[in-house]
């Protein structure tokens, strides 16, 4: 404690001095005459001043109005203001505790007694600084949690609902307008929910980081307990200070069990939080067990998948591709099955979509694009033709430094022209036509690769994407058309579509298709090739071979 400063304010020199003298022995006293010069050196020496010792009837700028300055700064929020007054009335005691102060000291300077408050201010200072949380004030996310387990327990009958508050694009907010702006929205934001769960005879608060918060509240239903957290996004409108939009996002859980940990609590809002992200008219959300299994669902695949791969339980499977004219296969495109040990399957539709969030899909699309370059290679050997055939490439693989030359690699180390490996790219990674996908899309021809855009129409974006990008094949999805052949307007778009590609010199191969009314519809309308369930569904390799023998 020995380098520890206590700051000494006083007009009078004699007050200053016999503080001194009376805490020299553990502290660092340093002196100030004013409110005014008081607040300087504390910007001055902020991190080694331990307390402040303050008289309230000061030339320049009293003691009142310096706490009022003082408490403005959050910095202070942990740093105990002892006032030491010869006027000991309710009243000043009461306004001085409303500033901010933390104990007095009366002007009869007995040593022990000065001494005793002033390291006792001292030591509830850090036991603040390890429940509050420094910005805000309000409690951290660790005495939150107490508190609020606490209440639950002593109020087993009670309903109560917990809500995780967060305010979306916070980090652009930092970004563009600068922390001390960011740092001021935040505790804005503490204020404003300090003054909503006043009504209530039952809460705790806290921040759990960054621009997280936390509110556990008693209320008498899950609607009472959304319309709450509406009332502080309509609160949080009224925010002037920065000249941008503000939104909120607030996932709320009722909790059923008091007993239940307050971080197992905080798990279950947030993944209600997570339905309101990226979605514009959707702020708050409340937790059902359908989020929570979808959530354990994904977390299982991301627990399996590295074991899944090192052990090829993911399985390359071949939809054959068929030209028009004589309804025979001339290719195919891969699509990968994860086949489990036990012969459960996994629908791709379950675990692509947190592949592709994870980044691991970078690991399976290399997978199969291997699997199938080693198809190629044995067709070559056995001194067959191969029929060329198409893999994936998911958009974050586009982003990978390393995409194209681990794709280069590949054809290399098994020997294969890349003519026999068509890449498909869905329209969605085209939704910007940013430098970068131009630019790997030019490389990728350079080399070699024929370049399907895959869904074309699905998006806005599709004819721009056409005119900004050089792609060699369309494939459009029978989507398109809702009931067979019977729909004259779908029917319209596809031949629209079909003329185009023709004009461009693009073949186009129409997918999903499943009823003999589409097949003899694109034959009349020009398509040259298709791929659905009408002649094949996806199936394994070795079947996919014999099926081209057959044919062949």
């Amino acid at each position: 404690m020995r380098n520890k400063k206590i700051l000494i304010v006083d007009d009078l020199k004699l007050n200053r001095m016999t503080f001194a003298e009376i805490l020299k022995d553990e502290y660092d006293p340093i002196e100030a005459e004013n409110g005014k010069e008081a607040l300087e050196l504390l910007a001055a020496n902020r991190s080694e001043i331990a307390a402040v010792i303050l008289d309230l009837v000061m030339p320049v700028m009293d003691g009142f109005t310096f706490l009022e300055e003082f408490r403005k700064n959050p910095a202070n929020v942990h740093l105990p203001v002892i006032v030491s007054t010869t006027n000991s009335d309710v009243e000043t005691e009461e306004r001085c505790l409303e500033l901010g102060a933390w104990d007095f000291i009366p002007k009869t300077f007995h040593r022990e007694v000065i001494r005793f408050r002033v390291r006792n201010a001292i030591y509830r200072s850090k036991q603040h600084l390890l429940e509050y949380d420094n910005l805000t004030g309000i409690y951290n996310r660790q005495m939150f949690y107490q508190k609020t387990h606490e209440m639950l327990e002593e109020n087993p009958k009670e309903i109560f609902a917990f809500i995780r508050f967060d305010i979306d694009r916070f980090k652009m907010i930092n970004s563009f307008y600068g922390i001390a702006e960011g740092d001021r929205l935040l505790k804005y934001v503490a204020g404003v929910i300090h003054q909503a769960v006043k009504p209530y005879d039952l809460y705790q608060f806290g921040r759990i980081n960054a621009d997280v918060f936390g509110i556990c509240i008693g209320v008498k239903d899950s609607d009472a307990a959304i319309s709450f957290a509406q009332s502080i996004r309509e609160e949080m409108k009224k925010y002037e200070n920065l000249n941008c939009y503000l939104e909120t996002c607030a996932g709320c859980y009722m909790i059923t069990d008091n007993s239940m940990e307050p971080s197992e609590i905080y798990d279950k809002a947030t993944i209600a939080a997570k339905e309101c992200k990226g979605k514009y008219m959707i702020h708050e959300a409340l937790y059902t067990d359908k989020m929570g299994e979808q959530i354990w669902e994904e977390q299982q695949i991301v627990n399996e998948m590295d074991r899944a791969l090192r052990e090829e339980q993911f399985v390359v499977y071949f939809q054959p591709k068929y030209e028009l004219e004589h309804y025979s296969p001339c290719g195919a495109e891969a699509l990968v099955r994860w086949k489990k040990p036990d012969g459960t399957m996994v629908s791709p539709g379950k675990f692509i979509p947190v592949f592709e969030k994870n980044g691991f899909i970078i690991k399976l699309d290399y997978y199969v694009w291997e699997k199938v370059c080693q198809f190629i290679q044995e067709e070559l050997k056995a001194g067959r033709e191969p029929q060329p055939i198409s893999v994936n490439v998911s958009r974050v693989n586009l982003y990978n430094p390393k995409f194209l030359e681990s794709l280069i690699d590949l054809v290399e180390k098994y020997r294969i022209p890349p003519r026999y490996l068509y890449l498909e790219l869905t329209e969605s990674v085209f939704s910007d036509v940013e430098t970068v996908i131009l630019r790997t899309v030019e490389a990728l021809h350079k080399v070699g690769f024929t370049i399907l855009m895959d869904d074309f129409g699905s998006g806005y974006s599709s004819l721009n994407v056409l005119k900004d990008v050089q792609l060699d094949v369309l494939k459009i999805d029978m989507k398109f058309m809702s009931k067979s052949g019977e729909d004259k307007r779908g029917s319209k778009i596809i031949e629209a579509v079909i003329k185009m590609a023709e004009s461009l010199k693009m073949p186009v191969i129409a997918e999903g298709v499943e009823e003999k009314q589409q097949v003899e519809m694109l034959k009349t309308l020009g398509c040259d090739y298709i791929q659905g369930y009408y002649f094949s569904k996806p199936i394994p390799m070795e079947e996919y071979r014999k099926l081209i023998y057959e044919e062949a």
